[in-house]
C-alpha cells in the first residue's frame, strides 16, 4: 500500500487495463514472471462489445501481410501449445489454410514471399484439382489456389479463459466491470483511477481494443475502428466444408477480400468481408446485423461458395481497430516512460496474443524486448503531446 496523506492506496507492480486477448495474455505472462499484477476491464468476461469475442480465431504462418510476422506467428503457435499443456484445455487445431485469388494477385504473392523467406511449405493447386478436392468452392478459370498446412483455428473463449485462470493461479488480481477513467505519471510510477478509486503501480500496460482510438487521441495515432459483420450459414453439404480438410480460407475477389471457416454443427459456416466495413465507435456502433450486411456476404457466397445455400443461421458484429498500414502498434508510450501500449491489431491480432503478452511484459518490466518488434513501433505515427489521459 502507498500512503497518500492518511489514505493507503492499493499498489501493484503492474496494472493492465483491458482484458481482451492481449491484456489477458499480458496479465498471465507478468504474473508467471512473479510480478504483482492487477488486471482491470470495464466489461464482463466474454463481453461482445470489443474485439475478442466469438467462438474461434484463425492462426497462420505464411503471413501475406508481411514476412516480418512469420517468426512471431511461429513462436505464438509454440506458446499456444504450452498454454494448452498448462491449462489442460484444447485450444489450437491445425488443418491448414486455403487462399483463392487470380494469378499473381498480391495475396498469393505475399503468401509465397513469406513462405520462401522462412522455409515454409505451401502447396499450389490449379482450378481443376481444386474442384475435385474442395467441391464446395466455385473457383473461376485462371485463378490460383494455395494451401498452407501450418494454419489452424483457436478456440477463442477457451483461450481467454486459460489466460485468465492461469493469471489468477499465478497470483494476479483480475477485476471486471472496473472502468479506468484516468492515468497519470506520479512519483516514479503511475496512478490509475478505477471506478473512482486511485490505485498505484510501477508500470501500466494499456490494451484498450477499439477504445484506444479515443484514449490515445492526444498522440495523433491514426486509429480507425471498423465495423465487421460476421455471418454464419447453414449448408446442405457440410462434408464440403469439413473442419478436417481446412481451418480457414481467404478469397481475394473483385467483390472484395473475404475470409471464412469450415462448417461446425453447433455454429454453421462462417463468412465475413475482411477488407472493408463502416467506420464505427465502440460506444455508438450499430451492433445489429442489417439486411444490407447479410446481402453483401450472401451475394459473395452465392457466386463463389454456392454450398452455403441453406439460409443464414446467425450473425453478429465484431470490431477491428485499423492502422493505415494494417500493422500493429506495440511500444512504450512516447510521453510516459512507465506506460506501455498495444493497439491497432487491424483484424489479425488474436493469434499473436501469447507473443504480444511476452513483448508487453518485457517492455513493462525491463523497458525493452529482444523480440523483433521494430516494425511495430509507435514512431511510425505518434506525435508527442499531452502526457496524461
Amino acid at each position: 500500500m502507498a500512503n497518500v496523506g492518511d489514505f493507503e492506496m492499493e499498489t501493484f507492480d503492474v496494472i493492465v487495463v483491458g482484458l481482451g486477448a492481449m491484456g489477458s495474455a499480458t496479465a498471465y505472462t507478468l504474473a508467471k514472471r512473479g510480478a504483482r499484477v492487477l488486471g482491470i476491464d470495464a466489461n464482463l468476461p466474454h463481453s461482445k462489445l470489443g474485439s475478442s469475442h466469438g467462438p474461434t480465431r484463425a492462426t497462420r504462418e505464411s503471413y501475406f501481410e508481411s514476412p516480418e510476422y512469420v517468426p512471431l506467428a511461429r513462436r505464438s503457435n509454440d506458446l499456444w501449445r504450452k498454454l494448452e499443456a498448462e491449462s489442460n484445455a484444447r485450444l489450437l487445431d491445425i488443418k491448414g489454410a486455403l487462399y483463392f485469388a487470380p494469378q499473381n494477385h498480391p495475396l498469393l504473392n505475399g503468401v509465397c514471399l513469406a513462405a520462401d523467406q522462412h522455409g515454409l511449405a505451401v502447396e499450389k493447386i490449379d482450378t481443376e484439382e481444386a474442384e475435385q478436392r474442395y467441391p464446395g468452392f466455385s473457383v473461376p478459370d485462371g485463378w490460383q489456389i494455395l494451401r498452407e498446412p501450418g494454419a489452424g483455428l483457436l478456440q477463442a473463449e477457451a483461450c481467454l479463459d486459460a489466460f485468465r485462470d492461469l493469471a489468477r493461479r499465478h497470483g494476479a488480481q483480475l477485476r471486471f466491470q472496473s472502468a479506468a477513467t484516468r492515468w497519470r505519471q506520479e512519483g516514479g510510477g503511475v496512478v490509475v483511477t478505477v471506478n473512482g478509486e486511485e490505485i498505484s503501480a510501477g508500470r501500466l500496460v494499456l490494451t484498450l481494443g477499439p477504445w484506444a482510438c479515443d484514449a490515445f487521441a492526444s498522440l495523433g495515432l491514426p486509429l480507425k475502428p471498423r465495423r465487421i459483420p460476421v455471418v454464419y450459414f447453414d449448408t446442405k453439404q457440410p462434408k464440403n466444408y469439413d473442419p478436417n480438410d481446412f481451418s480457414v480460407y481467404f478469397w481475394a475477389a473483385p467483390e472484395g477480400f473475404f475470409a471464412g471457416k469450415p462448417h461446425f454443427d453447433n455454429l454453421g459456416t462462417m463468412l465475413l468481408r475482411h477488407d472493408a466495413g463502416d467506420a464505427a465507435s465502440p460506444d455508438t456502433i450499430q451492433r445489429v446485423v442489417t439486411d444490407k450486411d447479410r446481402g453483401e456476404v450472401s451475394d459473395f457466397a452465392a457466386k463463389y461458395i454456392p454450398g452455403l445455400n441453406d439460409g443464414i443461421r446467425s450473425a453478429h458484429v465484431c470490431m477491428y481497430t485499423m492502422t493505415p498500414d494494417n500493422h500493429f502498434i506495440v511500444d512504450q508510450h512516447p510521453n510516459m516512460p512507465d506506460v506501455t501500449i498495444a493497439t491497432g491489431f487491424s483484424g489479425h491480432g488474436f493469434k499473436f496474443a501469447p507473443i504480444i503478452g511476452q513483448m508487453l511484459a518485457d517492455l513493462a518490466l525491463n523497458g525493452h524486448t529482444s523480440l523483433p518488434v521494430g516494425f511495430l513501433s509507435i514512431d511510425r505515427f505518434a506525435s508527442k503531446q499531452a502526457g496524461a489521459a
